[in-house]
């Protein structure tokens, strides 16, 4: 078994390569190599900066020419920015509440090209400087928390400070187009093999697209609210104990490897 300090050397390399457009495949041989090695060294109580250098940075370099770039990386991003602005849009389409106003095109604009790509690089940081510790939970943790305040003032402001609609949908077609860009978004990611995407899809519609059908369809509306609240609270332990189980899986094959 490697010590800490190897693991959080193995976790720092697979960050930094993944975030330099490395195909999984070259990371996953890369690592399971370096494994072996920093086993065998440490085995032989030598030090993990006897292999490595001591530097990921450094080590990237003596091996940058073996791994190609994966210009899949480019669809990655592509579909992260296109899933932000749908996953933010359609669950507004499905209730009838989508404001086209510029305020709120502004709001999105800073969420998918801002404050997306900042949690991201913070979120890597932390992973960089900490690993797999008690202090990235927590930080991400607040990091997370930092999110969703900045989404819930930001929609606060915006229902404070109106500005003028640049476009209206009438509810019964809002409805169609969330359904159909719904369905769009689902094949494609089906077609890329993004799973993940799909989950998060789902997760964010059915809150609003189970009371749509189930109540009186007024977002607005007491039963609505409430359906909303349950299918919510379903969801949460659904997609929660999924989590669980994947995870708890995961640990348990990287011990076997180990």
């Amino acid at each position: 078994m490697l010590s800490n300090e190897a693991e959080h050397f193995l976790l720092q390399l697979r960050l930094e390569l993944a975030s330099k457009g490395k195909k999984d495949e070259d990371i996953d041989a890369i690592e399971e190599e370096l494994r072996d090695h920093l086993y065998e060294a440490e085995s032989r109580g030598e030090s993990v900066e006897s292999v490595t250098g001591g530097s990921v940075k450094e080590y990237i370099k003596s091996i940058s020419n073996e791994l190609p770039f994966d210009k899949g990386i480019f669809s990655f991003i592509f579909l992260m920015l296109i899933s932000i602005l749908a996953l933010l849009a359609i669950p507004r389409l499905i209730s009838g509440d989508l404001d086209l106003s510029l305020n709120r095109l502004i709001f999105y604009a800073i969420i998918i090209f801002i404050l997306a790509p900042l949690e991201l690089w913070i979120l890597k940081s932390i992973l960089v400087r900490h690993g797999d510790s008690k202090t990235t939970y927590i930080y991400g943790f607040i990091l997370f928390i930092l999110i969703i305040a900045v989404m819930t003032i930001g929609e606060l402001l915006l229902s404070k400070f109106p500005s003028k609609s640049l476009a209206s949908i009438d509810e019964k077609y809002s409805l169609i187009i969330g359904l159909i860009l719904s369905l769009i978004f689902i094949v494609v990611c089906i077609v890329l093999k993004s799973w993940f995407f799909i989950a998060v899809l789902v997760y964010i519609i059915m809150p609003e697209l189970i009371p749509k059908f189930f109540t009186s369809g007024n977002p607005k509306n007491e039963d609505y609210i409430n359906a909303s609240l349950i299918t919510y609270t379903v969801m949460n332990i659904l997609f929660g104990t999924i989590a669980f189980i994947y995870f708890k899986r995961d640990m348990k094959k990287d011990k076997v490897k180990r």
